[in-house]
């Protein structure tokens, strides 16, 4: 049996780590993520009664850390070098360099049906982003077929099977593979549809992170208004904890959008392309003529939120993110594995509507979503109304009961 050091070994650790990512010069930001994540490990670790790191408990934490729904699968990956990085202090190993993946482009002899079907994808009306996601990620499964497969006409379900058995795969490139595939399919170029031979990993999806209304208040009390920068942070974050607004929609908002005397926003969605009209209430319309009269400076552009330093141009949807990170930190708001960003905000406020009994279809429309079903997705973390779905204990029966009452006479 081994023997544990009654004052255990993670104080140690941490130490080591955190002495170790100075004098490697990592950024202050870097430092301060690998620490979060090394405190988590040792909430893990108290929480089974354990006071000393190994590497089997590294690896168990990750297994439950991944069926965690609130992480995003980029924190996953961070968690993975961080416990890589723990185990190399605890055997006093040097730091393993990490190389990224060379970049995987589409082979030759593909290029042809690779750039049809991006162009299928354009006139499909996706989006940008959307289609240079597809295009990298088809990109690199079509660059892990077998060099034997000479076209795709030629491509089998045993050729499939070898190329997905054979690497690790990210949830993105999977979906890309499939689109592919039933692109070949619709057609013409392969007889069957390829795209079922591809693994449907079970992956958990992500509980939305949300915020009381207590935790909002005091964010929203932690912007000094007195600035023109609180000013704008303060009208920001109102119109996403308000009314929902998604960044995107937050940045390209501008002053003919507004109308001041129906107290309404109308806007074009930038994400869904579908109209949106909102009433604004009390709070939103004063912190928009507040920033607009005493805060945004002067520039040509039509667009209301700007940076704070010349050029004045807009802000882009990446800076809401950052303003509402910034304010979490002064607000002293613990995440506690949620996220931070402007969705956030979005989700806390779908989600006070439907804990309201707001009927899905004017969440629906208050949200802007397209389909009313993607309201109901914010109901998972309503526990008064799972309860009223939970369903009663079955009695155990057969090998089980027999079971439970041999247990019950030994105890």
């Amino acid at each position: 049996m081994k023997q544990k050091n009654p004052s255990g070994n993670v104080s140690r650790l941490r130490s080591e780590l955190e002495r170790r990512l100075i004098i490697l010069r990592y950024s202050k930001g870097t430092i301060k993520n690998n620490m979060i994540i090394f405190g988590w490990v040792a909430e893990y670790l108290n929480g089974y009664g354990e006071i000393n790191y190994t590497k089997e408990l590294g690896q168990r934490f990750l297994i439950e850390y991944r069926l965690q729904a609130n992480h995003r699968p980029n924190q996953f990956t961070k968690a993975k070098a961080i416990i890589r990085r723990i185990d190399e202090v605890l055997e006093n190993k040097p730091f393993t360099q990490c190389f990224r993946e060379a970049k995987l482009e589409c082979p030759s002899r593909f290029t042809d049906l690779y750039n049809k079907y991006l162009e299928s994808l354009v006139k499909r009306g996706y989006k940008k982003n959307t289609v240079n996601i597809r295009k990298r990620y088809a990109g690199r499964f079509l660059s892990r077929i077998p060099e034997t497969v000479s076209s795709l006409e030629e491509l089998s379900a045993a050729d499939l099977y070898n190329t997905f058995a054979k690497y690790e795969w990210l949830p993105v490139c999977l979906i890309a593979a499939r689109n592919f595939l039933s692109f070949l399919f619709e057609t013409g170029v392969t007889k069957t549809n390829l795209s079922v031979c591809v693994p449907k990993p079970a992956c958990p999806e992500a509980l939305p992170s949300i915020y009381s209304g207590d935790e909002i208040k005091q964010l929203l009390l932690s912007i000094d208004r007195a600035c023109g920068s609180g000013k704008r942070d303060y009208a920001i974050l109102l119109l996403a904890s308000h009314l929902g607004l998604r960044s995107s929609d937050i940045v390209e908002l501008s002053s003919k959008d507004i109308d001041r005397t129906a107290k309404t926003i109308e806007i074009v969605q930038v994400k869904t392309g579908r109209p949106l009209k909102l009433v604004m209430n009390a709070e939103v319309e004063e912190a928009l003529a507040d920033y607009i009269q005493n805060g945004r400076p002067e520039s040509p552009s039509d667009k209301i939120f700007l940076r704070l330093h010349a050029p004045f141009l807009p802000i882009k949807a990446s800076c809401c993110h950052a303003i509402t990170c910034k304010v979490f930190d002064l607000a002293g708001i613990a995440a506690q594995g949620r996220r931070r960003g402007t969705h956030s905000l979005r989700a806390s406020y779908a989600t006070a509507l439907i804990m309201k009994d707001v009927p899905y279809a004017v969440v629906k429309e208050a949200l802007g979503h397209e389909d009313r079903e993607s309201s109901k997705y914010y109901v998972r973390v309503d526990i008064r109304r799972l309860r009223i779905c939970a369903l009663d204990v079955p009695k155990p029966t057969g090998a089980f009961a027999v079971a439970l009452n041999d247990l019950e006479g030994v105890m």
